[in-house]
């Protein structure tokens, strides 16, 4: 058989940059996790705001909707996992980063809101840097990067910014962090997309 017959070495480098270039191709992210996230906790945050200059505290409330954003990402990543045909070998330590901060994040919520700590938001947004950085450095994505670093930074300014202000500054952490590099993701996803069709 043709196939049989060993190949040069020329051909040999070709198929594998065939096969790297096909990896890439068919690894890209969607954007939508950070788009989700960037809009709910944006939300959030400007109506906890909203609702503690005015007196209105039912508008604290509206943290409960990041419970239903958890249980929309659960979704998207099934459903985006199901999908992907192919997974890079740093898939799983950026589950488990991902994964490592919903829980921390979770319990830092259910510390808050049994003792009275100020400026939580501090803590909070030192917290969405550390994944949001990774994430970058590991995708060598420079949005995600500069959006881990906003996010310390926000933290830094927020230790010396009277309450509730810091709110303002965790939804401008989740613009940067996540919502304007979900865009460049999107962006990014749907033109390969369209390459690939």
């Amino acid at each position: 058989m043709e196939d049989d017959k060993p190949l040069t070495e020329q051909e040999s480098l070709a198929l594998i940059t065939r096969m790297i270039t096909k990896a890439k191709c068919e690894y890209e992210e969607t954007g939508v996790s950070a788009l989700l996230w960037g809009s709910i906790i944006t939300f959030c945050s400007i109506a906890s705001f909203i609702g503690q200059e005015t007196g209105t505290a039912w508008l604290d409330y509206v943290w409960f909707l990041t419970i239903a954003a958890v249980i929309v990402q659960v979704f998207i990543a099934v459903r985006e996992g199901r999908k992907k045909k192919y997974r890079s070998y740093d898939d799983a330590t950026m589950s488990g980063i991902w994964i490592s901060f919903g829980i921390s994040m979770f319990m830092f919520s259910f510390y808050a809101s049994n003792f009275n700590i100020p400026h939580v938001n501090v803590l909070f947004l030192i917290v969405y840097g550390i994944p949001t950085f990774a994430t970058g450095i590991s995708r060598h994505f420079i949005p995600m990067i500069w959006g881990g670093i906003a996010c310390w930074l926000l933290a830094i300014a927020a230790v010396y910014t009277p309450l509730p202000y810091p709110l303002l500054y965790t939804a401008l952490a989740a613009q940067l962090a996540w919502f304007i590099p979900g865009l460049i993701l999107r962006k990014r996803y749907l033109k390969a997309k369209g390459r690939n069709v």
